[in-house]
């Protein structure tokens, strides 16, 4: 197997995984607890929140403030970014802790 091979199916796995997450966590989760070979994406959300924190902060809200001038016009694109970065967070946060009561649950139930 090349290396390039191996790469194109880790990411397939990850995102495969990452979207099982999404979408059905409860399958997912108990897929990930019993083979354990993917365990590390349980910590996907918090990964999400930090990326999605420092793009937020350093690129997004300094463009769209300087291309809007969000003191100046009243572009209600500016009145979105607090109700769209706070909805971003409480989601990453909710998910992480339904995540993690998944994990819990499954390493309780899956114990040798």
């Amino acid at each position: 197997m090349t290396s390039w091979q191996f790469i194109t199916s880790f990411l397939y796995s990850c995102g495969k995984i990452t979207l099982g997450l999404l979408l059905h966590p409860y399958q997912t989760m108990q897929s990930l607890i019993q083979e354990k070979a993917f365990l590390w994406l349980t910590f996907l959300p918090s990964a999400v929140f930090v990326l999605a924190k420092v793009i937020w902060f350093f690129i997004l809200v300094p463009l769209v403030r300087y291309v809007f001038s969000c003191h100046i016009s009243s572009f209600f694109g500016c009145a979105l970014i607090p109700l769209f970065a706070n909805w971003l967070v409480l989601f990453c946060v909710y998910w992480q802790i339904l995540l993690m009561y998944l994990a819990l649950r499954f390493f309780i139930s899956f114990r040798d």
